[in-house]
Formats: structure tokens, C-alpha cells, sequence
């Protein structure tokens, strides 16, 4: 991987801001789980009242990670693409510790270009942590 500019880091910057905020992580976690989903059915999904929703999905809708869809009197939003999808499932997993998406990693990596070795990655997932348990010896008490 090469040095990172300031120009990108001030990006990346950027992006993560994205996911500093509770609400927005809750929304895209509902398109995520759910898919395209009207505004009463995203406030219902997950408890945002509706000035917060409205105010955090235009914040989404301006960073193009989300995309609405009019039908009628109702709008819909759903994510961008498959492609920001899996990069949100991957950055929402990584920061949950989820074990399960090293299949997403891999499918990111691999529309990337990059080599991934998944066999590996998922015999060291089905095996897990290997501990030896030490049961700690009491010295003797004598009385």
C-alpha cells in the first residue's frame, strides 16, 4: 500500500465523519438489513424522530452513500450501490468486531483487484481461538 497524501487523509477524514454520528449509523445499518425503505418506515425501524431522520438523511443524501427514489407522495432511499454497501457492511463490521464478514472483506478485495486467500481466512473463522485452559494449583494448606 503506498503513503498516504494529506490531500487523502483529509478525505478519509471526511468519510468516517460520516459514521461518527449515532443516527446515521442506525440508518444506513436499517438499509443495510432492510433495503430501500420509506421515511415513516426508516423512523419506525429505528426510533429517529422525524426532524433528526430528515436532517441526517439529507447529510447522507449530499455525501452519496444513500439515493432517493420518489414514488408518488412517498420516498424511498436506499444505498447508493452494491459496491458502497459492502464497503459500509465492511466498515460497520469491522467496527462491531463481526467475525462473519471476512466474506464481505473478501468480495471487496476481490472487485478491487486484490489477491485474497478466503480458503485460509475461512478454516482460521470455523476454527476459531485455540486456548489452553490452566486450572492453577492450590498449595496444600496443612493444619
Amino acid at each position: 500500500m503506498a503513503e498516504m497524501s494529506l490531500d487523502e487523509a483529509k478525505h478519509l477524514v471526511e468519510q468516517l465523519k460520516l459514521f461518527a454520528q449515532p443516527q446515521r449509523l442506525m440508518i444506513l445499518d436499517a438499509l443495510l438489513q432492510h433495503g430501500a425503505l420509506a421515511v415513516g418506515e426508516l423512523e419506525s425501524k429505528t426510533g429517529i424522530g422525524q426532524p433528526t431522520l430528515s436532517q441526517q438523511l439529507g447529510t447522507l443524501r449530499r455525501s452519496n452513500l444513500i439515493v432517493p427514489r420518489r414514488e408518488s407522495r412517498t420516498i424511498y432511499y436506499s444505498l447508493q450501490s452494491k459496491d458502497e454497501a459492502l464497503r459500509i457492511k465492511v466498515l460497520i463490521g469491522l467496527l462491531k468486531g463481526d467475525k462473519s464478514l471476512l466474506s464481505a472483506t473478501h468480495e471487496l478485495a476481490e472487485q478491487r483487484g486484490v489477491k485474497s486467500n478466503r480458503k485460509k481466512d475461512q478454516a482460521l473463522q470455523e476454527e476459531g481461538a485455540q486456548f489452553a485452559f490452566v486450572q492453577a494449583i492450590q498449595p496444600q494448606r496443612r493444619f
